[in-house]
């Protein structure tokens, strides 16, 4: 039986078709003419927020942002005993699952045979290689001291994930109200058990931040609540607030949730569904993707990549996630837990050029012993940066904190962290731009390595680099406040308050009200400290604020946390 089902699919590559999974097959059209979409009007098949970033950034629309033409498809659906699983519209294809094998040489026979099915050139590979690398470490970079105090109060709000917070200097980007606020990010996972549930994410679910959910592994379920608990603990650690006990690194942007991992097998067919998902994230407009899932080897040794495959321009995923890329959207991407085993190196797709691969390390910037090696089979330097994926803080499906391991961890606390950057920079900067600012930040950056790549990240140096005219005179600029978190008090500073400015603030909460303000005549110059702003303990629910500090002539606005 092995026999003949070699041969069975052998034949079915011939026809142009390649099999993904039992029974699911892989068909490209020949082109998209006659297809009603036009270029013109992007509107029918792409969001404002969409259609608006490829204007700021000069994104030229093109024949990959057209739909599949719907004549074709309806062309397959109608044939029955099957249907379509997925479409893309960047590989103008179709996922076609056969439903009754009975029909299955019918089903196929018919397929080949229409004028608009192309032949396809199979994604099967040979099975996963080994080759050894030099992984010596050379002299890396120390890392900079920053120079804001960090206090108890600081680390108890952050509580035990502080150290995941800080080791990328993701708190002062917090410290200074970039908190994703804004940001839209889409993490494709495999379920998110009990998060429309657990208390770490109340505040997310009260703000309204999930926008939107939809299952690529079951199309017509669309319950991603009830499928596997990774995608829950992956949220966490971007999206988790509990304060004293875990603060995730953006915990003010707003998530997609998408599932297109399929915890109960591994086929190509997985890879349709990250496509998929790629494409709708574009189309809604989304600023980032979170993808703490990779692939090589799967249950059909068949359908296995090789090394030479990592090479950012042959899997499928890899390719979606170059395109995703070219639409605007920052891509980051798990480097893989294959590090103690014999694959040992990334995995598809965190090795397109264009996707910040994340390997992890532990709390004491030792590389993880499971995080996987580069670079890419090309030469290119991976993994592009490495954050905490080595008892890494999450919560659990009781809503318990809880530490663990592997680069599930390390991609999203770092992509976090990138949204708060993108909120910082605003369309000034591509996301190409804020991707290799990020590398420039790493401490291994003059000496990557294939254990570490550029190594660990800086974010708050990041920033710098995208805006060098903060570099030395950042706090000028901005509202200095502390502390931030805080209680019940504040004490604002800036330089750029003239002597004897009559200064006015107002705090206002996240729907914009006003809930305090006041004024005062300072002597400037004679104290950093220009205002002291109190208020009784409790009057001031949790949750973020904005402050407005203005005098006659000018006016800053920077956000602070009460806990």
């Amino acid at each position: 039986m092995k026999w003949i089902f070699a041969c069975l699919a052998t034949f079915w590559t011939l026809l142009g078709i390649a099999q993904t999974a039992p029974e699911a097959y892989y068909i490209i059209f020949s082109d998209k003419q006659g297809t009603p979409y036009s270029l013109n009007q992007p509107e029918a098949f792409l969001s404002k927020k969409s259609i608006e970033r490829r204007v700021e950034w000069g994104i030229p629309l093109e024949w990959k942002d057209l739909p599949v033409n719907p004549t074709y498809v309806q062309s397959l659906t109608t044939i029955g005993n099957c249907h379509i699983h997925h479409t893309s519209k960047w590989f103008n294809s179709a996922t076609l699952i056969v439903d009754d094998t009975l029909f299955r040489q019918q089903i196929l026979d018919h397929v080949s045979s229409l004028p608009f099915v192309s032949e396809v050139k199979t994604m099967k590979g040979n099975g996963g290689a080994s080759i050894e690398k030099d992984w010596t470490l050379l002299n890396v970079e120390k890392r900079r001291v920053v120079s804001f105090d960090i206090t108890e109060e600081y680390e108890d709000f952050y509580g035990p994930s502080f150290r995941q917070v800080s080791m990328i200097n993701a708190h002062l980007l917090h410290e200074h109200g970039y908190t994703g606020e804004g940001v839209v990010i889409a993490q494709f996972d495999s379920g998110w058990d009990k998060a429309d549930q657990i208390g770490a994410f109340d505040r997310l679910r009260e703000r309204g931040a999930i926008l939107g959910t939809r299952d690529f592994v079951n199309p017509s379920s669309n319950n991603v609540y009830n499928n596997s608990n990774h995608g829950t603990f992956v949220l966490s650690t971007m999206a988790g607030w509990i304060p004293d006990s875990l603060i995730g690194t953006a915990p003010d942007a707003s998530y997609y949730l998408f599932r297109t991992e399929d915890v109960a097998s591994e086929y190509l067919i997985e890879e349709d569904n990250w496509v998929a998902a790629a494409e709708y994230a574009d189309s809604l407009g989304v600023d980032l993707i979170n993808s703490s899932l990779g692939y090589s080897q799967f249950d059909d040794s068949s359908m296995n990549h090789t090394y030479a495959d990592m090479n950012g321009e042959t899997t499928r995923s890899s390719i979606a996630a170059d395109i995703a890329a070219s639409k605007g959207i920052l891509v980051v991407n798990s480097a893989g837990n294959s590090g103690g085993n014999s694959w040992r190196f990334i995995t598809a797709p965190s090795d397109g050029d264009s996707v910040l691969c994340v390997g992890a390390v532990n709390e004491n910037e030792i590389k993880a012993w499971f995080s996987s090696f580069g670079p890419a089979s090309d030469g290119a330097v991976k993994p592009n940066a490495m954050a905490m994926g080595q008892n890494t803080v999450f919560v659990d499906l009781n809503g318990n904190i809880r530490t663990g391991n592997g680069t599930s961890f390390s991609s999203p606390v770092l992509a976090g962290g990138a949204a708060c950057i993108i909120q910082a920079v605003g369309a000034s900067r591509k996301n190409i731009e804020i991707l290799r600012a990020i590398e420039q930040s790493c401490n291994h950056y003059k000496y990557p390595t294939d254990s570490l790549g550029y190594g660990i990240a800086d974010l708050w140096k990041a920033l710098r680099i995208l805006q060098p005219e903060w570099d030395a005179t950042l706090d000028n600029q901005l509202i200095s406040i502390y502390p931030n978190p805080t209680t019940n008090f504040l004490r604002v500073s800036a330089e750029w308050i003239l002597e004897f400015d009559e200064v006015s603030y107002e705090v206002s909460d996240a729907s914009g009200r006003i809930v305090k303000y006041g004024s005062s005549f300072l002597d400037a110059s004679n104290t950093s400290t220009i205002l002291t702003i109190q208020w009784p303990e409790s009057f001031l629910p949790r949750g973020k604020y904005h402050l407005r500090v203005f005098t006659k002539n000018e006016s800053r606005i920077t956000s602070f946390i009460v806990y």
